[in-house]
């Protein structure tokens, strides 16, 4: 029986899967977007939910977890974010209203499906020091010298403010967000200061290799190099490995 595991990117799903291998078992991790740059959607998380929740019923799934970025927000509104999504995924799918909403990161609650059958559901938001994403972490525990990425990335960044171009901070319009630029930054730093010149092609660079490994014709699985070019014992994960470690 699997937990499902809900994501917001690609990038999100392959690093989860990852770390889910390591200290849980029987996760599969969904993602929300495709590949994305915008805040969550609480139309397409609420969407993703009400799949979760069908397969409780039709799969066995007894426990749904939440990873959502906290980017600018605060952990009190993105808790309100996933109790709304909730709220009217459970409606959709015409089972009771959960009479248990989340109140802390990493502590399931429990709500009824029907008469016979629970649902635990917990989430957890990505963040160092109360604020940012994934990429934050990334560029946290990266391992190897950062060249091409800080330059280009701190490059951009004044080039930028010198033609009068904004950068998102919480509740301002902006021509360009930090996340976006940290998206840039990892991107770079996987493909140009962690490979050769040669060796820079869409096998070596594709994220879910990256982090999972690459299969080739015989069968066999290429090694991940996620572990040798980000510090995945870092204590920058603990958090989130304590919360992976709730679905085992």
């Amino acid at each position: 029986m699997k937990n499902i595991l809900i994501v917001e990117s690609e990038n999100d799903e392959y690093f989860i899967e990852a770390l889910a291998i390591k200290v849980s078992s029987e996760n599969e991790v969904r993602k929300i977007y495709d590949y994305k740059y915008s805040s969550v959607s609480e139309a397409k998380l609420t969407r993703s939910l009400i799949s979760a929740l069908t397969d409780v019923r039709s799969r066995g799934v007894s426990k749904i977890g939440v990873i959502l970025d906290m980017d600018n927000a605060t952990q009190e509104e993105r808790m309100a974010l996933v109790n709304r999504c909730l709220i009217n995924a459970f409606f959709e799918c015409a089972y009771p209203d959960p009479v248990n909403l989340l109140t802390n990161v990493s502590q399931f609650v429990k709500n009824e499906v029907d008469e016979e059958m629970n649902v635990e559901i917990a989430c957890f938001f990505t963040n160092i020091d109360g604020e940012g994403e994934l990429e934050t972490i990334l560029k946290a525990i990266k391992t190897k010298d950062s060249i091409f990425a800080d330059c280009l990335y701190e490059g951009w960044l004044e080039c930028l403010q010198a033609k009068g171009k904004i950068l998102g901070t919480r509740g301002m319009s902006c021509d360009i967000s930090e996340k976006e630029l940290l998206k840039i930054w990892v991107d770079f730093y996987k493909r140009f200061d962690t490979l050769k010149r040669n060796d820079r092609n869409k096998e070596n660079t594709d994220w879910k290799g990256i982090m999972l490994g690459i299969e080739k014709n015989d069968d066999t699985t290429k090694k991940a190099r996620g572990e040798d070019i980000f510090d995945l014992t870092s204590i920058k994960l603990d958090d989130i490995k304590h919360f992976l470690n709730l679905f085992d």
